[in-house]
């Protein structure tokens, strides 16, 4: 069956430093950065002892303007605040918290992965520190996420807004509205460092997290699977990791956009997993031409019979002569399968058949082709 994807893509690893991969992050070497969802201790509140569909949910991407009340010069948090706090939610696990918020009005809620990919029983504590059981419906590795979902009868249940990734600028204010430490309802702010930030992933997969927004508003374990907040209110991204020597805010910390959270829910919302094919090739890192540099053994490339030197033209007949256009077409390509790769060999134009792959769990081998 043909699912819609995510953006899929790569860059290389250690045989070509920094080389971008079609699709591929071979090797990220020893130095992965934490996620900020490890054991953060139980969910603390100062006066309690206790801590469907197919189709997209209602929560299209909303334009600045809508909230024309606040300016970029003068952000008022507490108004911020107080419009999206009711879609946070604490993610509780035997292992410790981690943040989430609602997605959909029947109940179900986003967090990261490493938030609850080893947990044996998952609690979702809501505003009114009510405690529900949650069942993981799906996930999807290559963005770190997972889709959760808990019983809403009688409960009230708030979506936030979305923001467009390409609305953001570097400067722009932010806020990040988590669970650090397991203190619930927290906000810190700052702004945005930097953007289109790629990063290991950490959940089991070599697909790398792309597209990430870099923040300087604290995040501490416990903010991950929250909301990272432009200063209309709408979620632009999902605080999932820091970068630290140990595990605490350095002010360097890396959000999955919003929009990329998306992409994936309907198919989560299906019940189905998230997966992206993977090519297998190593491409030169500076743009241009897209020229094999290597192939990854027993890959979708190595199987259709790919060379060093063949250059990359069109994947399944679509245009992929260029690496953003490369990306968009394996966006499409559930592994499994069968595409053609079309490449140019010296003087020849070459169709090749193949059956599109997954992506590896483990450093895969290099040199072939």
């Amino acid at each position: 069956m043909s699912r819609r994807r995510a953006f899929a893509s790569s860059i290389s690893a250690a045989l070509i430093a920094a080389a971008i991969t079609a699709a591929a992050f071979l090797s990220f070497g020893n130095g992965a950065s934490p996620g900020i969802g490890e054991p953060s201790g139980a969910i603390q509140y100062e006066l309690s002892e206790s801590l469907g569909t197919a189709q997209s949910p209602a929560v299209p991407l909303t334009p600045p303007d809508t909230f024309s009340s606040l300016t970029r010069s003068a952000v008022d948090w507490s108004s911020v605040y107080a419009r999206v706090s009711p879609s946070l939610v604490s993610v509780v696990t035997e292992a410790g918290t981690g943040s989430g918020f609602f997605v959909t009005d029947d109940g179900h809620v986003i967090t990261n992965l490493h938030v609850v990919s080893d947990a044996k029983q998952v609690y979702v504590y809501l505003q009114d520190r009510s405690r529900h059981e949650a069942e993981m419906i799906a996930k999807d590795a290559g963005n770190d996420l997972a889709l959760l979902k808990i019983d809403t009868d009688a409960t009230e249940v708030s979506v936030p807004s979305f923001g467009r990734l390409n609305d953001l600028r570097i400067g722009d204010p932010v806020g990040a509205l988590g669970a650090p430490f397991g203190l619930p309802n927290s906000l810190t702010v700052g702004i945005v460092s930097a953007l289109d930030r790629t990063r290991p992933s950490g959940t089991g997969t070599l697909e790398p997290l792309r597209s990430m927004i870099q923040t300087d508003a604290a995040l501490n374990p416990g903010n991950s699977g929250g909301m990272l907040v432009d200063e209309f209110g709408r979620v632009v991204g999902i605080p999932t990791q820091i970068e630290s020597s140990d595990r605490s805010s350095s002010g360097i910390g890396f959000a999955v956009s919003a929009e990329a959270m998306l992409r994936s829910l309907p198919t989560m919302l299906q019940g189905e997993d998230v997966e992206r094919s993977y090519l297998g090739v190593s491409l030169p890192p500076t743009g241009g031409r897209l020229e094999i540099l290597d192939v990854v053994c027993e890959s979708a490339a190595d199987r259709a019979g790919v060379r060093v030197g063949d250059v990359l033209l069109r994947i399944n007949g679509e245009s992929a002569d260029s690496f953003a256009e490369l990306v968009e077409v394996l966006a499409d390509i559930a592994p499994g399968e069968e595409m053609t790769i079309t490449v140019r060999r010296g003087f020849s134009r070459l169709t090749l058949e193949t059956t599109a792959t997954a992506w590896p769990t483990e450093p895969p081998d290099l040199g072939c082709g």
